[in-house]
């Protein structure tokens, strides 16, 4: 037990009220470049070296847990208006095995063709959505 007397080693600032647009918009854009690097380091050396436990695995887990990440920021929602509910579901449902289940749950060639085929799209619209929509 402490005692009340004691100060606190840890205290939550208060979040800002609500992020201006430019401030979404640049951290939209920052987590896009985050999921386009791991991603690149995930598929660079091909189906052969995306093993589980290599780093080209663990950089394709972090792409899925980025990608799902995305869709609990409410302020990135207008990005994201154009994505079947059922691929943010999926998305959300590999994180939870990727984070939560661990390698031996996830079936990599789903998780291969996810990162491969699947994904890039998505990144490409989310890249053109936020070019073409300066006030979203």
């Amino acid at each position: 037990m402490t005692d009340p007397g004691t100060p606190r080693r840890f205290s939550r600032l208060p979040r800002a009220d609500t992020p201006s647009t430019d401030t979404a918009r640049a951290k939209f854009a920052e987590s896009l470049d985050a999921i386009d690097a791991f991603l690149e380091h995930a598929t660079t050396g091909g189906r052969e070296a995306f093993v589980r436990n290599s780093p080209a695995y663990a950089s394709g887990s972090m792409v899925i847990i980025r990608c799902a990440a995305l869709f609990e920021v409410e302020e990135f929602t207008p990005f994201l208006n154009d994505v079947p509910h059922e691929v943010s579901n999926a998305l959300r449902t590999m994180r939870n095995i990727a984070s939560h289940g661990g390698y031996r749950a996830m079936n990599d060639t789903l998780f291969w063709a996810t990162l491969t085929t699947d994904l890039p799209p998505y990144l490409t619209a989310w890249r053109s959505t936020l070019a073409s929509n300066p006030t979203l």
